[in-house]
Parts: structure tokens; C-alpha cells; sequence
């Protein structure tokens, strides 16, 4: 089983939520091999750790291709061999889609594209049954977007931002993180199926924009 438990980078109240359990996986065994035998769990713990922190980005994601895969997997296993996604481009979104559904820029599973907005779409492949994700109308706060905005807004004119700022809105994402990580996903998040979805690969690359912040005075 995934490590859960709380760790400096991973706050107990993260790891505790009903909405951070671990999902199962099925893969193969090696380059050239088969299906395991065995699914592996993967969690929220997991994808902070590759992606580099927790944040509301990432925890908005996990929650919202976990509630497509209970669509797309009635029987609680994912098989990461038969997906393909959109997201837009962000390294939460992107980090969190390519780990827990295995899409890929390079395979011409996983397409990059703004449209999509603060969600998903989620296809799997062997049966084209596909899913779109997205939180519901007014549960990102508006504050919080006008504080993001703002600061990101400042960065790009090579303005400095203040600690205060940064930890005033590391404070209302971790509120954030803890309301959608304990809320009933249909409370939350609106799911519904797209008809006759065709998956349009892309190349694409892009800048990050969660180190833009990295010097900044604490």
C-alpha cells in the first residue's frame, strides 16, 4: 500500500481525508512485458512527492480523474494501459494526469490544451467511452483567484511579492485542499459523458509556472 502517513511535505489533514485514499493501478510487468498479475496503489502522498509539493492544484486534480475513473472503472481498478486525456497547461493538471492515467505527450495520449479550463476530459481508449471533469460553478473562490491573479499578474511585470502574499494564498488553497479532499465528489465536481468524443493529439510545449515564486523572500 502507498505511504499515506504524514510527512513534512504531507499535512495530517491530507492524509486523514476520506478524498486522499489511494487509488489501484494495473500496468505491466516490464518493457516488453505483460499485465501484472497485481494492481499497485497510488496516492495523493505519491503524486506530491513526484510533482514537488501539495497544493490545490494538485489535490483539485486527484480528485477530479478519481471521480471519472469510478466511471470509466466500475471494478476499482484503473488500467493505466488503455487511457487517454486533456488538460490544460499547467504542472499540477499535468503532473496529476500523466501519473494516475499514464497518458503521455510523446505516445499522442495525453494533449495539451487550455480549453479544457480547471478539469478534464478522460478517454479510454478500448471502448472511446470518454468523461469530462470540472468543479462546480462557485467552489474555487473568487478571493483566491483575484489574489492568484494578482500575483501572477506581478511576477510576469518582474515585480517582487511579499512573503505575506505568498502565505495568504498558500493559506486559502490549503483551506481549498481540505474542503474538496473531505466533500462528497458530487457535492463538488459536475461529471458528465461526452458522446462520440475524438481524441485530437498535439505537440505542444510550454513554460512552468509553479517556480516563479522560488526566491522570493520568506
Amino acid at each position: 500500500m502507498t505511504d499515506s502517513a504524514p510527512d513534512w511535505f504531507y499535512p495530517e489533514w491530507a492524509s486523514t481525508a476520506p478524498g486522499s485514499r489511494a487509488i489501484l493501478v494495473l500496468d505491466t510487468d516490464s518493457a516488453l512485458g505483460r499485465y501484472s498479475l497485481e494492481p499497485k496503489a497510488v496516492g495523493l502522498k505519491d503524486l506530491a512527492r513526484i510533482h514537488g509539493h501539495l497544493c490545490d492544484g494538485l489535490v483539485i486534480s486527484f480528485v477530479e480523474i478519481k471521480a471519472v475513473f469510478e466511471q470509466l472503472f466500475p471494478s476499482g481498478v484503473v488500467d493505466r494501459t488503455d487511457l487517454r486525456a486533456v488538460s490544460k497547461n499547467g504542472p499540477c493538471w499535468l503532473d496529476a494526469v500523466a501519473f494516475m492515467t499514464g497518458a503521455r505527450i510523446n505516445f499522442q495520449t495525453l494533449r495539451v490544451d487550455n480549453a479544457v479550463g480547471d478539469g478534464f476530459i478522460i478517454q479510454k481508449v478500448s471502448t472511446g467511452e470518454t468523461y469530462a471533469v470540472h468543479l462546480k460553478a462557485g467552489v474555487f473562490p473568487e478571493p483566491q483567484a483575484a489574489r492568484e491573479r494578482q500575483m501572477r499578474i506581478a511576477r510576469a511585470q518582474g515585480q517582487p511579492v511579499s512573503a505575506a502574499d505568498i502565505e495568504a494564498v498558500e493559506e486559502m488553497a490549503n483551506a481549498l485542499s481540505r474542503r474538496l479532499l473531505n466533500a462528497r465528489a458530487e457535492d463538488v465536481l459536475d461529471v458528465h459523458r461526452l458522446q462520440g468524443y475524438r481524441f485530437v493529439p498535439n505537440d505542444f510545449f510550454g513554460e512552468r509556472g509553479d517556480v516563479i515564486n522560488k526566491d522570493m523572500p520568506r
